[in-house]
């Protein structure tokens, strides 16, 4: 049987099947962290029948979950948490394993960082670890986004597509949980780009990603895949879903592109999903290329689902 915990400051907490938590400033909450940028009841979690859901309690200042804002997420093992200035993190654990999982070194520090400022001779020395503390979130932050993220598109890059998709397969192995992949290339791009220019082109890659940011979920990836090349990592979906978040995101294009490109752009997708036995990453992104030049074949601006792909798991 899976056990399931949560890690903040100094403490971390076994959560209790049926239960709901409380995340917030208030005395009465079940995690409590005391920050003025926490609400008194931020957030909660909620058991939602096979793991927990981060629940925002319209909170002033927001509830993130793997740097996305969040309303009502499910959350995935090893999911980070921030609220306020605070890191969190969500760990499933099987009871059949011996030790007690940890968090991960970024919580670590923080805690060390909590200990250190109630061990402080004076409320001074305290101030000035905090201090530290948040000048090393600022620019943690600054250095991931640098890191990851594309420059043009501010899309995911494609070191931290590669990366976030190995953990997800590798969470679906464990789980037998729903994944699914989409991956868009625009149309006739090289050829828009010669004939408007390549600054022009550079808009319409940046409208077109901002376009399909918008259509999906706080909890799903979207990334720079290559060159006109788009993806998005779609956790706890499979295909049929996968396909329907495709096509919103097609429309919106076709509908919407000429805003900015002053012309029509539309982009043609593959969907794939995971099939727990036999895929791996490689071969996830081969099964959704596959099916994105279908799209292409087929006459563009459309969205093709590879026929291999499993329905659903569970």
């Amino acid at each position: 049987m899976e056990e399931h915990y949560i890690y903040y400051l100094d403490s971390s907490l076994k959560l209790s099947r049926g239960k709901e938590y409380i995340i917030g400033r208030a005395k009465e909450a079940d995690i409590q962290l005391t920050d003025e940028r926490v609400s008194r009841n931020h957030a909660s979690l909620r058991w939602s029948g096979s793991g927990f859901a981060l629940v925002d309690l319209q909170s002033t200042n927001g509830t993130f979950v793997n740097g996305g804002k969040a309303g009502s997420i499910r959350l995935l093992d090893g999911d980070r948490i921030r609220i306020g200035p605070h890191d969190l993190q969500y760990i499933i654990s099987s009871s059949e394993e011996n030790s007690i999982p940890q968090p991960d070194d970024t919580l670590i520090f923080e805690r060390k960082v909590h200990e250190l400022a109630k061990e402080a001779d004076s409320p001074e020395m305290a101030g000035r670890i905090r201090d530290l503390k948040r000048y090393y979130n600022q620019n943690r932050d600054a250095l991931s986004d640098m890191a990851f993220r594309d420059e043009l598109t501010g899309l995911f890059n494609r070191r931290y597509f590669d990366q976030k998709l190995q953990e997800e397969v590798n969470r679906c192995g464990r789980y037998g949980r729903n994944l699914s992949l989409i991956l868009g290339d625009i149309d006739h791009f090289k050829s828009y780009n010669d004939e408007f220019g390549h600054q022009k082109g550079d808009e319409v890659l940046q409208s077109v990603s901002e376009m399909i940011r918008s259509s999906c979920r706080n909890s799903d990836t979207a990334a720079r895949y290559g060159g006109e090349e788009l993806v998005v990592i779609l956790p706890e979906t499979d295909a049929e879903g996968a396909f329907l978040v495709a096509e919103k995101a097609r429309k919106l294009i076709e509908a919407r592109s000429g805003d900015v490109a002053g012309t029509t752009v539309t982009i043609s997708m593959g969907i794939a999903a995971f099939g727990v036995e036999n895929d791996g990453p490689a071969e996830l992104v081969a099964a959704a290329d596959k099916a994105m030049y279908k799209a292409k074949s087929s006459g563009r601006n459309c969205c093709v689902m590879d026929p291999l792909s499993p329905s659903g798991i569970g």
